[in-house]
């Protein structure tokens, strides 16, 4: 098999640099047979892998990517469109966790080890398909996927302050007490929304949403349990739907959403299944895999695609 590597150095404040001086000579000792590409600029990953799966098909080659969900997230965008395009298999994928959250690494059971994450790719001699989730947002005729989650409000709120200041300082990565700060500002100062959802041919109108996150898998934000019940392998996604009430019952609601236990709230409401439409009347932040989707009014379709992952579970 021949390996097209797509590496992000910053990712990780410089976890994914590291990792790759870790793999590098492991892959040069056992003559594997490889190509290096260096994302260079915001979004440069989705832009690599549609280069690479024009040229090579899913039968002889594997790509690899080296650094955080969001570099997975434009690595398997790009894949993935590309081969639904030219109407081909698109081709597998093998990951190397070099983030701060590493969210999918946990959900499907990759070790957070460079190499050992390496090896479960080279052992590995068949691909595992998994679900991943599909958007189709139609103000804007946009499609895209995300492995790990969608969501409209409040975290996509944070993610947008937090790239600003990332922006406005000049940082690759900001810490935890950062995010905390901007998730305390968002929750201060941002207005509860009107939310839509539809599933089955039922409405269901939310006066006061504030937090909306489709979920893929269990986990969010480095570890946090949003969708307990979600799964890669399940073919339907989990969507959890918050209204904002008074200050303490809204602050209880945060603390159960770092707590895993947001869903079993009174006042959150769960969706399962393979189609949502989600709808606002209102312009709202969005983000998938904590990449930034803007602030826009929006009517996204939701549904579950199969992609295939080149690696072992450990």
């Amino acid at each position: 098999m021949n390996y097209s590597i797509i590496l992000n150095r910053h990712a990780g404040n410089g976890n994914a640099e590291k990792a790759w001086a870790t793999i590098k000579p492991l892959l040069d000792q056992q003559q594997i047979d490889y190509h290096m590409e260096t994302t260079k600029y915001p979004n440069h990953g989705e832009y690599l892998a549609s280069q690479i799966a024009q040229s090579h098909s899913a039968a002889s080659s594997i790509v690899i990517a080296i650094g955080g969900d969001g570099t997975l997230h434009q690595v398997v965008n790009g894949l993935m469109k590309t081969a639904k395009q030219l109407d081909k298999a698109p081709l597998p994928v093998g990951y190397i966790p070099a983030g701060t959250g590493n969210d999918f690494a946990r959900a499907y059971g990759i070790s957070l080890h460079p190499h050992q994450a390496l090896n479960q790719i080279l052992t590995a001699n068949k691909s595992q398909f998994i679900n991943i989730g599909h958007y189709h947002e139609a103000i804007r005729g946009e499609d895209g996927y995300f492995l790990n989650n969608l969501g409209i409000g409040f975290d996509a709120a944070i993610v947008s302050r937090a790239n600003t200041f990332k922006s406005r300082h000049k940082k690759n990565h900001i810490g935890r007490f950062t995010y905390l700060q901007k998730a305390i500002g968002v929750m201060y100062d941002q207005e509860p929304f009107t939310l839509m959802i539809q599933q089955d041919r039922k409405r269901f109108i939310f006066p006061k949403a504030y937090i909306a996150i489709a979920s893929n898998h269990p986990f969010i934000g480095g570890g946090f349990r949003v969708a307990p019940h979600a799964s890669l392998t399940k073919p339907s996604l989990e969507l959890v739907v918050a209204e904002r009430k008074n200050w303490p019952l809204t602050t209880w609601q945060l603390l159960q959403l770092t707590r895993g236990k947001l869903d079993q709230s009174r006042f959150a409401h769960h969706f399962q299944g393979n189609n949502l439409h989600i709808t606002t009347t209102s312009l709202e932040f969005s983000q998938t895999d904590g990449e930034e989707m803007g602030n826009r009014f929006i009517d996204i379709a939701l549904n579950i695609t199969q992609y295939p992952i080149w690696q072992t579970r450990k």
